[in-house]
């Protein structure tokens, strides 16, 4: 049995670059007279983390990665050592009986929790003030709040897409992370998939409607919507960044970004993300056809109008992020209410903290029975890039993108 390998290319983590794992030497064979197949691997780590691993096997040389392989033991799945000669044994009689092929090709694909490779990210937005909330420059309307960001982020470039959901759902489902059903995936009791989950929390739904299904041995997307953005809950938006190492934007941090490094202040305000005027050729709109009938909902992440292909305008906001306005919503990390002992709480602009903080009551996780959170833009309407809803985590049809963050660490007093 031939193998191949898979490796990664290198990824952008936290504030520097890092390396992602290494997955080298691969090989395979079938033990005499027995239909176990021993499969062998060497995985380096710059840093030494542990990794995920998985493995999928073609009985074609390689164009499909197809065959039922559930029956795993050794070096497979989540907290796997990096090393030389890591081990695996797929009992293929079980999962495979009385088929052969002499094009098999073994594919070990390695992630260490630091990072998606290959995410592309748009420009660092530097600390600093801005005006929350209002639209329009110095007569715009709305509730407004000066906010303070006192440290640097970076927005992922696109929204998160589906082909980039199916291959966290894939390395999740192979450490045992996941729990699938016929509608949908959840995350397994006690997984530790999302942080500080402790019960069986639903991150998004299977079949058509969500582009995702589950195909003999694997998830995969649905047709031709790779590229598209990926409709999940805020459960599976959370579990997503913190499986790969980062983290949702605050409301704030999404709504800097998206005014774009000239527009942040009393009076530059934009009411989109390209200006004041409403152009209904600048933004993917649900309720909007194309002069060609080609776009009636999400498209593909970076696309407008129907028109903009591989050569098209190039209609990135001015920290090269697409899609701050139209295509999907997005979720926040943000809370616009919670309910505890009945007691409704309710989160508006003028009361945001005029220093953003990861740990302010609106901010913070879990905290809270029957929370509702932030979503920013929409696919359904001109939202303004103020614009804002309440979000029901449960909700499987919200879009979202990553954050992450720089905070330098505070300097020895001295003392």
């Amino acid at each position: 049995m031939n193998a191949i390998r898979t490796a990664l290319p290198f990824l952008l983590v936290g504030s520097a670059l890092a390396a992602p794992p290494e997955i080298s030497n691969v090989r395979a064979a079938q033990r005499e007279n027995s239909k176990f197949v021993d499969i062998w691997y060497d995985a380096a780590d710059a840093d030494g983390d542990s990794l995920f691993v998985r493995l999928e096997i073609s009985d074609d040389d390689g164009a499909s990665f197809s065959v039922p392989a559930f029956s795993l033991d050794g070096d497979v799945g989540s907290g796997i050592e990096p090393g030389e000669a890591k081990h695996v044994v797929w009992d293929a009689g079980t999962d495979w009986d009385g088929e052969y092929s002499d094009r098999m090709r073994v594919k070990v694909v390695a992630v260490d929790g630091t990072g998606f490779p290959g995410l592309e990210w748009g420009g660092e937005v530097e600390p600093g003030g801005f005006l929350l909330g209002q639209d329009g420059g110095a007569e715009g309307s709305g509730p407004s709040r000066h906010v303070n960001i006192p440290w640097s982020y970076w927005l992922s470039k696109y929204e998160i897409t589906v082909g980039q959901y199916c291959d966290f759902l894939n390395m999740a489902q192979a450490a045992g992370l996941l729990e699938r059903e016929s509608s949908g995936v959840y995350s397994a009791i006690g997984s530790g998939v999302v942080e500080n989950l402790d019960g069986k929390y639903f991150l998004c739904g299977l079949g058509d409607a969500h582009h995702i299904r589950w195909n003999v041995n694997k998830y995969e997307v649905v047709m031709d919507y790779t590229n598209y953005p990926a409709s999940v809950t805020w459960y599976g938006a959370m579990a997503w960044a913190q499986f790969y190492g980062y983290d949702l934007p605050t409301e704030a941090e999404w709504e800097k970004a998206a005014r774009g490094p000239d527009h942040g202040g009393a009076g530059f305000h934009q009411c989109y993300t390209w200006g004041d005027d409403r152009d209904a050729s600048k933004a993917n709109l649900h309720t909007r056809l194309s002069s060609s009938g080609t776009c009636a909902g999400t498209k593909w992440v970076g696309f407008y109008d129907g028109t903009q292909g591989e050569n098209g305008s190039d209609m990135a906001n001015g920290y090269g992020c697409y899609d701050m306005t139209g295509n999907a919503d997005e979720w926040t990390r943000t809370l616009s209410q919670h309910t505890d002992t009945g007691l409704v709480t309710s989160f508006g602009v003028a009361d945001y903290p005029q220093t953003e903080s990861l740990e302010a009551e609106r901010n913070v996780y879990w905290n809270h029975s029957k929370p509702q959170y932030i979503l920013k833009h929409g696919e359904m309407i001109y939202r303004r890039v103020s614009g804002r809803a309440n979000g029901t985590p449960q909700d499987p049809s919200i879009g979202f993108r990553v954050c992450r963050r720089y905070v330098p660490a505070e300097e020895p007093s001295g003392d």
